[in-house]
């Protein structure tokens, strides 16, 4: 275990090793009588804590256990310092502040620990009252013990709330996490990490709304790699995949941060270009074409994929992302039909 971490005042008091009574014979019967009854404690704290309506989850047998371990242990701690004055050890207000982590772990309430220290506390004081009765404690000895039961009672709460803050905060930071996660592999392609269909609608969406407020242009290329049947059947299909990751990563490098490239799926992709004029929108497409094509070569392979680019533009093609996209297909197959799979003539744009 981890040395204890500061604490308050109440954890100070508890743990400085300063017990508030002399080392006497009836401090130390008083403790030997409260240690010989620490079982009976925790069977008595089991049973009164039963009688309460239990806060939102069930427990898990893991706590339960746990929590009967750490009645015990505190007994024990608590009845060796009111005997001979020995505080109880960081190493076991560790192990009794656990129980915070393991409940938010297993998404128990606070107000079950709470209860059951409470619990715990007026047990062991009638307890002890009973023992002093029974052995003619001077008062100011029980006064002393039920004083370092108060404290050793606040002290441990103090360390659970705060176990127990530090795994929750710990299980948000991990949920949220996940859940970017999630949020991430809803919305982008799990080859080539690009966005996927979804995202590429919203993103026009968004680019239409904007140019209708602007008065703006904007354009969708459709691209279709050429050969790649031929590449994926000689490299199989993890060479394949290594091959769109590759053209994804040229394509997202050769335009502006403000632009999309998706993935549509296979071996097809889109992009859209942001406030592009037509001119400018063929000429990016002329230049995506020619770097798609450059050779690549991977683990003593070398394979060349062309590509082939059809461009749309709004409002001129269509004024929404059905009516784009297929404007932009039109386009790029009608490339196909007209160069033959050359790469002599530039990408079109329907008439």
């Amino acid at each position: 275990m981890q040395p204890l971490q500061e604490t308050d005042r109440l954890s100070t008091e508890a743990l400085d090793g300063k017990s508030t009574q002399e080392e006497s014979s009836p401090g130390r019967a008083l403790g030997h009588a409260l240690g010989l009854r620490a079982e009976a404690c925790c069977d008595l704290c089991y049973t009164r804590a039963a009688a309460y309506v239990w806060a939102g989850r069930s427990p898990d047998p893991a706590y339960t256990e746990r929590s009967r371990g750490v009645n015990w242990l505190a007994t024990v701690a608590i009845a060796r310092w009111i005997a001979y004055g020995v505080p109880v050890s960081a190493d076991e207000m560790l192990y009794i502040a656990e129980r915070g982590d393991l409940a938010a772990s297993l998404q128990q309430s606070i107000v079950n620990i709470t209860r059951a220290y409470l619990i715990w506390r007026d047990t062991i004081g009638e307890i002890l009252r009973e023992e002093a009765a029974r052995l003619n404690t001077p008062r100011d000895v029980v006064g002393d013990a039920l004083r370092a039961v108060r404290m050793s009672c606040d002290a441990s709460l103090v360390q659970v709330a705060r176990a127990f803050d530090a795994r929750m905060a710990e299980l948000s930071s991990e949920l949220a996490t996940e859940r970017e996660t999630l949020l991430h592999q809803a919305f982008h392609d799990p080859l080539t990490g690009l966005p996927n269909r979804v995202l590429l609608y919203d993103r026009v969406d968004q680019a239409v709304l904007a140019a209708r407020r602007n008065a703006g242009t904007f354009a969708l290329l459709a691209i279709d790699l050429d050969g790649f049947k031929a590449v994926n059947d000689s490299l199989g299909h993890d060479g394949g995949d290594i091959v769109l990751q590759h053209m994804a990563e040229r394509l997202v490098s050769s335009v502006r941060e403000s632009d999309t490239v998706a993935r549509q799926g296979g071996d097809e992709f889109t992009v859209l270009l942001a406030g592009m004029t037509t001119r400018s929108a063929v000429d990016t497409a002329q230049k995506l074409e020619a770097r798609l094509r450059q050779v690549l070569c991977f683990g003593g392979e070398c394979v060349s994929v062309g590509a082939t680019i059809g461009v749309a533009m709004y409002p001129s093609d269509g004024k929404d992302v059905h009516s784009l996209l297929s404007a932009a297909d039109r386009a790029m197959y009608r490339r196909k039909r007209e160069r033959g799979n050359s790469h002599e003539r530039g990408p079109s744009r329907p008439g």
